[in-house]
């Protein structure tokens, strides 16, 4: 019995280490979400100074229409605001998203934090309140997957997915562990 203790005292122990990590990071995305956002408010609202600029930096050659081109991804809409001369617009927009993105990480941060908050505090890691909060974190790092690529978010989906299974068996088995004794 006492070596279960060990092994319990042992996942408490790294799961505080990660619960305290993972507070860190969700900060640390605040803080950057918010910058990032802020910065990209701050490229709208001087739209008409940084069009101007970029306007002739394309022309002096300083940048070239492939550069830009490259940065759009493809992107028509992209392209066609660079062609109207509306840089700041979509870089602000990028910085809003990237902002938005933080924010998913920070979401998801909290919810992982959670999952390592509650293991330090309890008797086993199998409980219905972690499969929760694993299967809220599971879905948003699954949604911010597929949001890159298709097959990747799906892989990733499956995988969690067979996670959460596993999580949920060990459920059943420490209720019928808690019974018996």
């Amino acid at each position: 019995m006492r070596e279960d203790n060990l092994k319990i005292e042992k996942i408490q122990k790294s799961s505080n280490v990660a619960a305290i990590l993972t507070k860190v990071v969700k900060i640390v995305c605040i803080v950057m979400a918010v910058l990032t956002m802020v910065t990209g408010c701050i490229l709208i609202g001087a739209q008409g100074y940084i069009n101007r600029e970029m306007e002739a930096a394309v022309e002096s050659g300083v940048i070239s229409a492939d550069e830009i081109a490259a940065y759009a991804n493809g992107s028509e809409i992209v392209m066609s605001f660079v062609e109207n001369g509306d840089f700041a617009e979509v870089l602000g927009a990028y910085m809003i998203t990237a902002g938005a993105m933080l924010i998913c990480m920070a979401v998801i941060m909290h919810f992982v934090g959670k999952v390592f908050r509650d293991i330090k505090e309890s008797y086993s890691p199998f409980r219905p309140e972690i499969v929760k909060s694993l299967k809220v974190a599971f879905v948003l790092i699954t949604l911010l997957c597929l949001e890159n690529s298709l097959l990747i978010g799906a892989v990733v989906g499956f995988s969690l997915w067979c996670v959460v299974r596993i999580f949920e068996y060990g459920c059943e088995l420490q209720k019928q562990s808690d019974e018996t004794l």
